[in-house]
């Protein structure tokens, strides 16, 4: 009831506002907790919003691209533009989920996403990533066709340097990884080297370190052959990393590829199974498979 009296005002103020009006930003932002939170709820509105969005990512880009050719002849675009519409497409892909699958086919986001990937300013390439992670939850078929593309861009990411980038770029990987599967396989060497050396930095910041330990697991998951050759490279700040963090689904993919591996080369856990074994132990609840793998 509280959405037939929400949504018209808010509406209303969306076809008032010009896309070069700032005062799009605080409604685009409200508008992507609405559509996260209101989920199918928010089907009826989905399609002018979301076309939007594409747009102003559009205008945006084209913008860019003539101010990088004749800067004496055009303004700098305001990139906040393209990072609140990227945002709210984040929201739309988490809140509708499969819903989102017509959007998108019938759109050229993955094209604009491609450029948006590269784009020189961080905050772009971060809410892109956070962006290509949501769409690869809802609507893979649509993403995989740009995998072979995408990846080299999101393994050049994984540099600490920016941490809200890596950290988005870390996550989408992941999911990528279990959208995959095993056709991960050409791309493992690209990310891995990256993920173990973040893992083993000193000072990296809590949530990009469960987030690189998560994304090492599913890859291990996806990939065991490739990945576990290097377990001993990474196993006790892998330990450490996702010991303090809440049974989720996340946390359970990431077990069951450190368990898989371990089956492949368990050498690589014997120095530090006092870890392992102190990690196992921060679970709850786990599922009755993965406490299956765990006892053997």
């Amino acid at each position: 009831e509280y959405i037939q009296k929400l949504m018209p005002p808010l509406i209303q103020k969306w076809n008032e506002l010009k896309d070069e009006d700032k005062d799009l930003f605080p409604l685009l932002e409200c508008l992507s907790s609405v559509a996260t939170a209101l989920q199918s709820g928010f089907l009826p509105y989905c399609e002018p919003v979301y076309q939007r969005c594409v747009t102003l990512v559009q205008k945006t880009l084209a913008q860019a691209m003539m101010y990088s050719q004749q800067p004496d002849q055009y303004e700098a675009p305001d990139k906040d533009f393209m990072i609140v519409a990227l945002d709210l497409l984040s929201g739309l892909a988490e809140g509708l989920g499969g819903h989102v699958d017509q959007l998108v086919a019938r759109s050229n986001i993955m094209t604009l996403l491609f450029q948006c990937m590269q784009d020189t300013m961080p905050e772009v390439r971060q809410s892109s990533f956070a962006l290509l992670g949501d769409l690869t939850k809802a609507c893979f078929p649509h993403v995989k066709p740009c995998i072979a593309e995408f990846m080299p861009i999101l393994g050049t990411n994984l540099n600490p340097e920016f941490i809200s980038v890596c950290n988005n770029a870390t996550w989408a990987i992941g999911e990528i990884c279990m959208q995959m599967g095993v056709e991960m396989q050409p791309y493992v060497a690209l990310v891995l080297p990256h993920l173990v050396e973040i893992i083993n930095r000193p000072n990296t910041p809590k949530t990009l370190l469960e987030n690189t330990a998560i994304t090492i697991g599913r890859l291990g998951y996806v990939c065991p052959q490739e990945v576990a050759p290097m377990l001993q490279q990474f196993i006790r700040p892998w330990c450490t990393s996702l010991r303090n963090i809440r049974d989720n689904e996340e946390k359970d993919s990431a077990f069951r590829g450190i368990c898989v591996m371990i089956g492949v080369n368990p050498g690589g856990v014997v120095q530090d199974f006092i870890f392992f074994c102190d990690a196992v132990a921060s679970w709850v609840s786990p599922k009755d498979d993965l406490r299956e793998m765990f006892y053997k």
